[in-house]
């Protein structure tokens, strides 16, 4: 006999199987960088059986182009360049809601690029994020990222929430720690692929102004408090593919080295700040 505890324990959990049933789009991942002439592959997944999937690109209907097998919908879109967001909407199997099944939905940003062959000589080098690095970029809250260019300077890159702004979107800053020796000037680049064009998306600069500086902390967040340094720029995923890394020489400011399009897949929605700790 099953008593009335156990059998509201057992409702309890089938109501919370059903809760978790859903669909999620497993490709393209949030943020992520397609390149032509390859079509963009999609891949929705549903962790229950489901019917009636429809699939959108910017509400274009492409669900004719999505074929179903179990549990998993596979389809190539031919799309072109350019910032974009698939929309997946499905009735997933469900024993304990009304008619037996729920609508469940999931939706990524991602963004279509040109081919990816860019000869860069002489250039400095192009570094692409580690998943370490991305897996602590994309986690909520401050967060501190240790980073170090193929020359040997060391950054802090502060990543935090930046409420109100989109997958597609990005603020950048740039600083410097004059406690460590770091008085030259510093510069963060926004670039398309390639560094195409004549002139860069956005720039941010800082420069040591004081001499009553304070060791970079938790406590100050990180500030000196004896630099400036422009307004942080915005950045959207549409027009920007390189964070170039600047600093001052002996003829002015020099490429050190950029970032690729994985900065998307890292901090894609969130306020970075490069702090130049050593040079």
């Amino acid at each position: 006999m099953v008593s009335n505890r156990t059998a509201l324990t057992l409702a309890m959990s089938a109501g919370l199987l059903s809760a978790c049933a859903g669909i999620n789009i497993q490709q393209p991942v949030d943020n992520q960088v397609v390149f032509l002439p390859s079509p963009t592959h999609v891949v929705v997944a549903g962790s229950a059986p489901y019917t009636n999937l429809v699939v959108r690109v910017d509400n274009v209907d492409f669900s004719s182009l999505m074929s179903t097998s179990g549990q998993t919908s596979v389809g190539d879109l031919p799309l072109a360049a350019g910032s974009h967001v698939v929309a997946a909407q499905a009735n997933v199997s469900c024993g304990t809601c009304a008619g037996g099944s729920s609508v469940s939905t999931s939706s990524h940003a991602f963004v279509v690029q040109n081919p990816a062959v860019c000869a860069r000589s002489p250039s400095p080098p192009v570094i692409t994020l580690t998943p370490s690095v991305i897996s602590v970029g994309r986690t909520p809250g401050q967060q501190k990222i240790a980073y170090q260019t193929q020359s040997g300077d060391q950054l802090l890159i502060l990543v935090d929430d930046a409420p109100g702004l989109s997958s597609t979107q990005m603020l950048v800053a740039v600083d410097l720690d004059p406690v460590n020796g770091v008085t030259g000037d510093k510069a963060i680049e926004a670039w398309p692929f390639c560094h195409t064009g004549s002139n860069a998306v956005g720039t941010v600069k800082a420069s040591k102004t004081g001499n009553a500086c304070n060791a970079l902390s938790a406590g100050n967040n990180f500030i000196s408090g004896c630099t400036t340094a422009s307004p942080a720029m915005m950045i959207n995923q549409g027009t920007t593919s390189e964070l170039w890394l600047r600093k001052q020489q002996l003829l002015g400011l020099s490429d050190v080295e950029a970032i690729d399009a994985s900065i998307w897949q890292a901090f894609g929605g969130r306020s970075l700040r490069f702090i130049w700790r050593h040079q």
